[in-house]
C-alpha cells in the first residue's frame, strides 16, 4: 500500500475532462516512482484496484492543463468517493506540482547522429514520446550531459502528447556538467519505468494506449553524480560566430567577415556537409544583417524607440550576464581561494614582523626613557641654579626699590623738579607726548596728534507723515524691478528672500558661481530705497584671512589711542543704522549688508559678536567693539565702542558652495536662513543685459515702521507645531534635532507669511529648505538613509512641500552614489 505521508511521481494517464454539477476538470494519473527515486513496478499492489490515483485538477495553468505523459509530483490522500469498487481509485492526489531539477531530470537520448554536445544547441529538434521535465540530462555515447533547457515551439496552453523539442543552454546558477552514464545505472534515485496513458478518452476514436518509456535521475543523485564530473562549455555554431563577430568587429566588419567566409566555402576543399552547414549559417547571418540594417535605419530615424533599444540591449546584457556568471563564478571561487591563501601567508608574516617591531619597540623605550631620565635630572639642576639666581636678584631688587622709595619719601619735591627739567628734552625726543585718558583734557602747549573726522548723518528732522505701504504691494514692486533689470529668478525665492530679511537674522544665499546671489540684495536695497538716490546699501569682501572681528570692524591704535575702522566700512553702516534708530525711531530708512562669500573665512571667528548679539532678545543685541578707556577722550568713534544692533539693519550673506570655502557651522545655521540656489533648477539665470540699477523705482521708500507692520503677527500655527513634532524623531537621528531657537524661529517665519502670499505650505516648504535640510549631515551613520525616507514619507502624507521631497530625494540620491555613504547601513 502507498503512504499518504510519501510524495510519488506520477505520469498524467490522460487528458482531463469535465464532471459533475460545478463542471470541474478530472484527470488521472500512472504512478511512476517514489521522490527518493525508489520505482513502483507492481502499480495495483502499491494503489489497490486499477494502479492509478484520482485527480480532481486545481492549482497553476501549467500544471492544469498538463498533457498525458507529462510528469508530475504530488503527495496523495483518501479519496472522497467512499465505495471503494474495484473500478475506483482509493486514492487522490494533493496540490501536484511540475517536478523541478531539485526534484528529477529526465534523461533524452537524441540518436546516433548527435555525437558532440554541441549540435544540440545548433536548432537540432528531436520528438519525444512525452513531455519531459524543463530540465533534463541528453545521452550522447557513454555521457550524459546537463542540464539542458527544454524549450517548446508550441505556446504553454496548447501542449501536445508527442511533442517536437529543442535545447538550449540553461541559465544561472546551473553549469553543465559532462557525467558518465554508466555510473547513473542502478544507483538509488536512477528510474527506469514505462507507462500507458491514453491520448483523450473523451473521444470515442482515440481509446488506444500509448506506450511512455521514462529514464531519468532524482536531484539528489543527480547532485552526487556531478561531484565528480567535469564542467563543460557548449555553444552553438551560430552562438560563437555570432559572439566572436560581435566581440571584435564592429557591423561593416561582421559584413566583410561573413562574405570571406562565403568565398571561402565556395574556394575550400571540404566535404559537402560542412560546405552545407558553413552556407546554412551564412544565409542566416546575412539575412539577420539585412533586417538588423532595416530596423537601426528606422530606429534611428524614430526617437521614440529609444526606450525600447535600451530595453533591449539591458536584457540582452542580462542574458550574457546569466551566460558568464557559472564560469564567473567558478573562476572567483578559485580566486578567493588563492587569495585566502595568500592572506594567510602574509597574516603569518605580518605576525612575525609585528612581534620582531614589538622587541625593537620595547627596547628603544627602555633607551629613550634612559636618555629622558638623563636629561630631566640635568634640566632639574639647571632649574636649581637659576632659581637660586632668581632670588638673588629679587634680594637685590628688593634693596634698590626701598633706597628709591626711600629717596623719594624724603625729596618728593626734587625728583619732581628733576623730572620737570627733563620734560621740555623728552617732548623735544617723542616721549612725553601722552594723551589723558578716561577724563577731560587738560590745556597744553605742546602739539597734539589729530584725530580723523567722523560725520554722522543728519536723522534729526522727523519725516512727514504718510499711509503705511502694504507688504504686498512692496514684493509686486520688488519683482517688478527685479524683472525690469533683467534678472530671472523664481518668484518663490524671491519670496523666500523678502520673508526672510523681515527677520532679524541674517540671509545666507547659497550655490554655484555666478548664479546672481550677489545682486539679489542690490536689487532688493532698491526696491526698499524707491525713488530716492542713496541706496544705503554696503558690499563688503570677505578676505580669508580675517580670524577676528576686528579684521571686520576695527581695531584700536595703542601708540595714537585712538579706534581704527576696517576698511570694509561695516562698522560705518551699524553706526548710521543705529544712529538713524535712536534719532527716528521707526521713521528710520532701511540698512542693508552683504558679505560676498562669507565663508572664505571662518565666519563664527570675524562674526563672533555679531552671533552673540542675534542670539538675545530684542533690546539686549549690544556688541562691544572695543574698551573706550583704551581711546581718548575726543575720538569720535567712543561713544559707539558699544552700541545696539540695530532691528532697520539687513545683514545678507553669499556662500559658494566648492572646494576654496569652509563649510558652514551648525551654530551659524541655527541662527540664520540658508537660501540655496539649486544647480539643477532653472533659477537663478541672467540675461545677458541683467545689471543692477538698470532701472529707476518708483515710489516712496520704505522705512522701519513698514517692516514692523509686517511682523506683528506672534499666533503661533498649530498646525507648524504639528508637523515639526512629527519630524523631530527623525531629525534627531540624522543629528540636526530641532532646538527651542531654530522652533520659534521658524514659527515666527510662519507666522508672519501673509496669506496672501503664500499658503501655509509654501511658506513651510521654504523653511524646511532654510532651517532643516542644511544641517542634515553624516548620511553615514547607521539609520540614517531610513530616516531620510521616512522623513519623506511624514512630510508628504502631512504637508505639500515639493521642493522640500525633491530636495531630500537629490540629497540621497547623492549619497548612495558615493559607496561610503553605506558604511553605516544595515
Amino acid at each position: 500500500m502507498a503512504f499518504k505521508d510519501k510524495r510519488y511521481f506520477f505520469a498524467v494517464g490522460q487528458k482531463s475532462f469535465e464532471a459533475g454539477a460545478n463542471a470541474n476538470h478530472f484527470s488521472t494519473v500512472v504512478p511512476i516512482a517514489a521522490s527518493n527515486g525508489e520505482v513502483i513496478d507492481d502499480r495495483k499492489a502499491t494503489f489497490p484496484n486499477r494502479g492509478r490515483v484520482w485527480w480532481m485538477l486545481r492549482g497553476e495553468v501549467r500544471v492544469t492543463h498538463a498533457p498525458p505523459g507529462c510528469l508530475i509530483l504530488s503527495g496523495i490522500e483518501a479519496s472522497m468517493d467512499s465505495s471503494y469498487s474495484p473500478d475506483r481509485d482509493i486514492y487522490q492526489l494533493l496540490q501536484p506540482t511540475l517536478p523541478g531539477p531539485k526534484d528529477l531530470l529526465e534523461i533524452l537520448t537524441p540518436g546516433a547522429e548527435i555525437t558532440d554536445p554541441n549540435e544540440l544547441l545548433d536548432d537540432f529538434r528531436m520528438r519525444c514520446d512525452h513531455e519531459p521535465t524543463r530540465h533534463v540530462l541528453v545521452r550522447i555515447g557513454e555521457y550524459l550531459y546537463g542540464p539542458l533547457k527544454v524549450e517548446f515551439d508550441r505556446l504553454e496552453n496548447d501542449r501536445v502528447i508527442e511533442p517536437e523539442i529543442r535545447f538550449t543552454k540553461p541559465v544561472a546558477p546551473h553549469t553543465v556538467y559532462r557525467i558518465t552514464a554508466a555510473e547513473a545505472v542502478g544507483r538509488s534515485g536512477y528510474i527506469r519505468q514505462k507507462a500507458v496513458v491514453q491520448r483523450d478518452i473523451s473521444k470515442p476514436n482515440d481509446q488506444c494506449g500509448h506506450t511512455v518509456q521514462y529514464e531519468a535521475v532524482t536531484g539528489t543523485l543527480y547532485e552526487e553524480l556531478r561531484e565528480g564530473a567535469d564542467e563543460v562549455d557548449i555553444v552553438s555554431l551560430q552562438e560563437a560566430v555570432r559572439q566572436v563577430s560581435r566581440d571584435f568587429l564592429v557591423r561593416r566588419e561582421r559584413r566583410e567577415f561573413i562574405d570571406r567566409l562565403s568565398r571561402f566555402a565556395e574556394e575550400a576543399q571540404s566535404s559537402p556537409a560542412v560546405i552545407a552547414r558553413v552556407r546554412h549559417f551564412l544565409g542566416t547571418q546575412s539575412k539577420e544583417l539585412d533586417a538588423l540594417s532595416q530596423i537601426f535605419d528606422a530606429l534611428l530615424s524614430d526617437a521614440s524607440f529609444k526606450p525600447k533599444i535600451d530595453q533591449a540591449v539591458a536584457t540582452e546584457v542580462e542574458k550574457r550576464v546569466d551566460a558568464q556568471a557559472a564560469q564567473i563564478d567558478a573562476r572567483a571561487k578559485e580566486r578567493v581561494k588563492e587569495l585566502s591563501t595568500k592572506i594567510e601567508e602574509l597574516s603569518a608574516e605580518f605576525k612575525a614582523e609585528n612581534e620582531k617591531f614589538e622587541a625593537e619597540r620595547v627596547c628603544r623605550y627602555k633607551a629613550l626613557e634612559s636618555e629622558l631620565d638623563v636629561m630631566r635630572k640635568a634640566s632639574e639642576r639647571e632649574l636649581e641654579a637659576k632659581r637660586e639666581d632668581l632670588i638673588h636678584q629679587e634680594e637685590i631688587v628688593s634693596k634698590s626699590l626701598e633706597t628709591v622709595a626711600q629717596r623719594l619719601e624724603r625729596s618728593r619735591t626734587g625728583v619732581l623738579n628733576d623730572f620737570l627739567a627733563l620734560e621740555p628734552l623728552l617732548r623735544r625726543l617723542g616721549l612725553s607726548d601722552t594723551p589723558k585718558l578716561g577724563g577731560r583734557s587738560e590745556p597744553s602747549s605742546r602739539t597734539e596728534t589729530s584725530v580723523p573726522a567722523f560725520k554722522l548723518p543728519d536723522f534729526s528732522v522727523a519725516r512727514s507723515e504718510r499711509a503705511p505701504m502694504p507688504e504686498e504691494a512692496f514684493f509686486e514692486r520688488f519683482v517688478a524691478h527685479v524683472e525690469k533689470c533683467g534678472f530671472v529668478f523664481s518668484r518663490e525665492d524671491l519670496l523666500a528672500f523678502h520673508l526672510s530679511a523681515k527677520e532679524r537674522a541674517p540671509v545666507i544665499l547659497g550655490g554655484v558661481s555666478g548664479s546672481g546671489k550677489s545682486s539679489l540684495p542690490v536689487l532688493y536695497a532698491e526696491a526698499l530705497a524707491g525713488q530716492e538716490t542713496d541706496k544705503r546699501f554696503l558690499a563688503v569682501d570677505v578676505n580669508p584671512s580675517w580670524t577676528s572681528p576686528s579684521d571686520l570692524l576695527g581695531y584700536t591704535d595703542a601708540l595714537e589711542y585712538r579706534f581704527v575702522p576696517a576698511a570694509s566700512g561695516m562698522m560705518n553702516q551699524m553706526i548710521f543704522s543705529f544712529h538713524a534708530s535712536k534719532n527716528i525711531g521707526s521713521l528710520s530708512p532701511v540698512f542693508s549688508v552683504c558679505l560676498e562669500e562669507l565663508n572664505l573665512a571662518q565666519p563664527e571667528h570675524y562674526l563672533a559678536d555679531i552671533i552673540q548679539a542675534i542670539s538675545r532678545a530684542p533690546g539686549n543685541q549690544l556688541i562691544s567693539v572695543f574698551d573706550p578707556n583704551a581711546v581718548r577722550i575726543d575720538d569720535p568713534f567712543r561713544p559707539f565702542a558699544r552700541f545696539e544692533l540695530s532691528p532697520n539693519l539687513i545683514i545678507v550673506g553669499t556662500v559658494n558652495f566648492d572646494e576654496t570655502t569652509r563649510p558652514l557651522s551648525m551654530r551659524l545655521l541655527d541662527r540664520c536662513n540658508l537660501i540655496e540656489f539649486a544647480v539643477d533648477e532653472r533659477l537663478p539665470v541672467l540675461g545677458m543685459t541683467a545689471q543692477t540699477g538698470a532701472h529707476q523705482v518708483e515710489g516712496q521708500p520704505v522705512l522701519q515702521f513698514d517692516r514692523d507692520r509686517w511682523t506683528r503677527n506672534t499666533n503661533v500655527p498649530a498646525r507648524a507645531i504639528e508637523v515639526l513634532g512629527e519630524m523631530q524623531a527623525e531629525l534627531s537621528t540624522l543629528g540636526c534635532g530641532l532646538t527651542h531657537r531654530r522652533q520659534t524661529l521658524i514659527c515666527r517665519f510662519l507666522a508672519n507669511a501673509p496669506e496672501s502670499l503664500c499658503s501655509f505650505d509654501q511658506a513651510l516648504d521654504m523653511q524646511l529648505r532654510q532651517r532643516i535640510l542644511p544641517q542634515i549631515r553624516g548620511l553615514y551613520r547607521p539609520g540614517a538613509m531610513e530616516a531620510v525616507r521616512r522623513l519623506s514619507d511624514k512630510l508628504e502624507k502631512a504637508c505639500n512641500v515639493p521642493r522640500t521631497l525633491q530636495a531630500l530625494a537629490r540629497l540621497e540620491a547623492d549619497a548612495r552614489s558615493r559607496d561610503e555613504m553605506f558604511l553605516g547601513e544595515e
